[in-house]
Order: C-alpha cells, then structure tokens, then sequence
C-alpha cells in the first residue's frame, strides 16, 4: 500500500513539473518580457511577393525584427515602436542586394494588423497588407 502511494505522489510531481515546463508556460513567461509575431503574408498583385515577417514587441513597445522575401534570399532589417493608439511605424533597412531603405507603418487593431510598406521602390509601395490577428499561444497570421 505505502509504495503504491509513493508511486502515486511521484506520477503527480512528474505531471506537474511538465505540465509547468510546457511551451505554454514558457510562453506565458516569456511574454511578460517580450512578444514574438511570426507570419506570412502571402503575394499581392502587382507583384508584391510573399513576406516572411520576424517581429519582436519589447516591454518599452520598441519594435525590432526582420521581413525576408524571395524564399529568404533578400532581407531587411526593422526598427520602430508601436504607439498607445495601437499604430506602428518601423524603419526597414536591406541588408545586402540593393540596400533599398522604406517605411512600414500600420495598426494593430480588432482581427487584424495592417501594414503598408512606403518608400521602397518595389511593387510593394503602397499595398496595405492585412493580417488575421493569432489567438492562442503559437501561430501567426497571413495569407
């Protein structure tokens, strides 16, 4: 009877420590730091290609990440804030290739986050790209 008890109570201290070392929790953790938006947006007409976002929102709303696109071949740097209005505007800055600067602004309101890429001299200029809201504790938005 007495080792079945100890089995027991060792099953249920087993259960909770993975239970509280789960992605979820770290996630939880994590995010009372700083948060991680990962997504896609797909291609927009006009040529716009698909682009593969790397966001991080710090706890003082600096923004700071990375858009890569043509299957992660060319890159840019992103710097910005995000605003207590929920609007952004982040600096974006190629790394390599043809060093093109640009302007990304949007909002970060309801369902979605909008975003508009301004300046860069591509058919990107001026599209405003929405992306679906993740809920829950791992995914991203995009099309």
């Amino acid at each position: 009877m007495r080792s079945r008890m100890f089995d027991a109570t060792i099953a249920i201290i087993a259960l909770s420590t993975a239970a509280l070392s789960s992605p979820a929790s770290a996630q939880q953790a994590q995010s009372a730091k700083s948060q991680l938006y990962a997504f896609h947006t797909g291609p927009v007409v006009g040529g716009c290609p698909g682009l593969d976002w790397h966001i991080t929102l710090e706890p003082n709303n600096t923004l700071m990440g990375f858009v890569a696109w043509d299957q992660g071949k060319h890159m840019a740097r992103l710097a910005g804030a995000l605003n207590k209005d929920r609007t952004f505007e982040m600096d974006a800055q190629e790394i390599g290739g043809a060093a093109r600067k640009a302007t990304v602004r949007g909002t970060a309101r309801g369902d979605y986050v909008n975003v508009s890429i301004n300046g860069s001299g591509t058919a990107c200029d001026g599209n405003i790209l929405s992306i679906p809201r993740a809920t829950g504790g791992i995914g991203g938005g995009g099309g």
